[in-house]
């Protein structure tokens, strides 16, 4: 009975041993291992045997972790109130330093941003808060990266939430907002009348326009048409005296010699029987072989 009892007592000190000296890090997690208190090693993910004991084992996680920071109330450099919420995610880089260099990394991280938060905000004016946290975040990652470093982790990205004016602010933001709106509205209403007249009087010119086109058009037409006619009346007249001329040009004297005749002739027949001529005319007369029916002609 007492060799049996002592059997069971070796067995659960047996167990109780390898309890205390075998240690199961899991991914992505590693350990550090204190004996008597003291750093001994850093152990990576998987099976590991310690010494039973006298050594514990510190679990550290050195995935990527998520924070969310709470919302921290900033005065900008024309003393306006906001507040900013943040996230960031970090990650640890050294283990060691990570445990044994600070009581409290990760707090002091966020202490950290914080107060490069506040330094850089109050160094902006609230227009440029409102309209740069890109740059607020490129500032804020690059200066707490290198604080941070002596923690044994990295802060791989920072990122501004929210920007939240305080109420009367916000609400002067709003009023200004609104007047800015009417007043671009009024703008547009005038600038649109402006257009419609502008656009009335361009199509009033350009039918005016037109107008007097088509008049000076019709005038010009009309005054071509009547210049046309003059010259083809001219023409007729100019082809009517050179068919004459070329026709008299082929002409004899005799021609017109008969055709006094014939003019005596009708004199003759006439009541008045008493011809005045000039000498030219009678000495042509002389001509002619013999007149006949001739009353008294007197000479001047």
């Amino acid at each position: 009975m007492l060799g049996l009892i002592i059997g069971i007592i070796i067995v659960l000190l047996v167990v109780a041993l390898l309890l205390a000296a075998v240690r199961i890090i899991t991914q992505p997690n590693q350990g550090v291992v204190l004996t008597f208190g003291k750093f001994e090693r850093v152990l990576s993910s998987g099976f590991h045997v310690i010494k039973p004991f006298i050594s514990h084992v510190i679990v550290v996680n050195t995935a990527q972790t998520p924070v969310d920071l709470d919302q921290q109330v900033v005065i900008t450099k024309d003393n306006a109130e906001i507040s900013v919420k943040i996230s960031l995610k970090y990650h640890v880089t050294n283990i060691e330093d990570f445990v044994f260099k600070n009581e409290d990394s990760v707090r002091s991280m966020i202490q950290d941003t914080r107060a490069a938060l506040r330094g850089i905000i109050g160094n902006k004016e609230l227009n440029e808060v409102l309209n740069g946290t890109q740059e607020i975040n490129a500032a804020l990652f690059k200066e707490i990266s290198s604080v941070t470093a002596g923690y044994g982790l990295n802060v791989d990205r920072v990122n501004i939430d929210s920007v939240n004016p305080s109420a009367d602010i916000q609400a002067s933001m709003n009023k200004l907002l609104q007047a800015t709106r009417e007043r671009d509205a009024t703008i547009a209403t005038a600038e649109g009348k402006s257009r419609s007249i502008t656009l009335e009087n361009e199509a009033n010119n350009q039918a005016l326009l037109a107008t007097n086109t088509a008049q000076n058009q019709a005038l010009v037409n009309s005054a071509t048409a009547k210049a046309t006619a003059i010259q083809t009346e001219a023409d007729a007249d100019a082809y009517r005296m050179r068919i004459l001329n070329e026709a008299l040009s082929k002409s004899s004297d005799n021609y017109f010699i008969f055709q006094n005749i014939e003019a005596f002739k009708e004199l003759a027949n006439s009541d008045a029987n008493t011809v005045v001529m000039p000498n030219q005319t009678i000495d042509s007369l002389g001509m002619i072989p013999a007149l006949t029916k001739l009353g008294q002609v007197t000479t001047k």
